[in-house]
Formats: structure tokens, sequence, C-alpha cells
């Protein structure tokens, strides 16, 4: 999948979750600095799992901290399915 897609997609996903517009989710602004709490974490987590038909083991949360590091997760994982 097309990497600038995915961000394009979760770049909209958590604008929605945190009620913001996408133009305030850069790319390496970690996700508590734009307000997110830890629900919105687990429904981030949650939407992108069922979105793009993976699992996010609790143990790679850490990879879940910026648009950037979600987007090299993504494909990582995409790429090994």
């Amino acid at each position: 999948m097309d990497p600038e897609k995915i961000r394009e997609e979760v770049r909209a996903l958590i604008a929605e979750i945190i009620e913001r517009d996408a133009s305030d989710v850069a790319d390496e602004t970690p996700l508590r600095d734009l307000g997110v709490d830890s629900m919105q974490a687990i429904e981030i987590i949650t939407d992108l799992e069922k979105r793009y038909k993976i699992k996010i083991a609790e143990s790679e949360y850490r990879n879940v901290s910026t648009l950037a590091n979600i987007t090299v997760f993504l494909q990582a994982k995409l790429a090994a399915r």
C-alpha cells in the first residue's frame, strides 16, 4: 500500500477522533502533544486494526506515537501479511 495514502488515511482518522483539523496532525508531533488521551489512543489502535485488518499487540503500542511512526509501522505490518 502506498505510504502517502496510509499517512493521509491515518491523519484523517486521528483528526476525527481528537476533533481537530487534519492539518493539525503533523507527521512528527507526538499524539499526546495533540491531546490524545488513553481512551482515544485505544480508539485509534482499534480503528487501525479494523481498517487494515491487522492485530497490534500491546508490546507494539510504542509504534503508535506519531503519525510518522504509525505510517512506517503499518507499512511493515501490511508487507508482512
